[in-house]
């Protein structure tokens, strides 16, 4: 049987196959950017695709938004706006109450005030190339720490998978 692009069934089998509910539940929050990377159907594991981990405020596990045209080699701003623009999103449903007018003068101003409601963020992305960090794992990394520099926001980590299935971990050390 051919493998396909993305893909490393072998080494699915071996980290989740033997595991109970509960002991899933326990792995995947021990590693989420594993489990997400892992876990995302492997139809929509492409070159550019991102995934994107955010633990948030009163939530027991973590939401995964994924991106399945994102950047396939993108600029540090880029990586930036992304990471940005997520966490906006997120915040926006966050903070969906009907106590709120959104139509406001001061909305923006009430949103700039408040903490985000995202406690820790990582991101797991997709690209062809060497099983080595690569200068784009180093660009989503450094996006990842300016982010949550600027907005207090704990760092998860980077995870790439290649096109051939491995995964490689980013360094924190690299983050900005």
């Amino acid at each position: 049987m051919k493998r396909l692009p993305f893909d490393d069934p072998g080494a699915f089998r071996r980290r989740w196959s033997h595991l109970g509910p509960d002991e899933l539940l326990d792995q995947s929050l021990l590693d989420p950017l594993l489990f997400a990377a892992d876990h995302l159907p492997v139809a929509e594991r492409r070159e550019g695709t991102v995934v994107i981990v955010a633990e948030i405020d009163d939530t027991p596990i973590p939401v995964i938004v994924v991106l399945p045209d994102g950047p396939p080699d993108p600029a540090e701003e880029t990586c930036l706006g992304v990471l940005s623009g997520v966490i906006a999103q997120i915040d926006d449903v966050m903070c969906d109450d009907d106590d709120v007018d959104r139509d406001d003068p001061d909305f923006d101003e009430f949103r700039s005030s408040e903490d985000s409601a995202v406690r820790r963020l990582g991101v797991v992305t997709h690209r062809v190339g060497s099983p080595t960090v690569s200068d784009r794992d180093l660009r989503w990394m450094r996006a990842l720490g300016l982010v949550s520099v600027a907005l207090g926001i704990d760092t998860i980590g980077v995870l790439t998978r290649t096109r051939s299935g491995a995964l490689v971990r980013v360094p924190d050390s690299t983050a900005a």
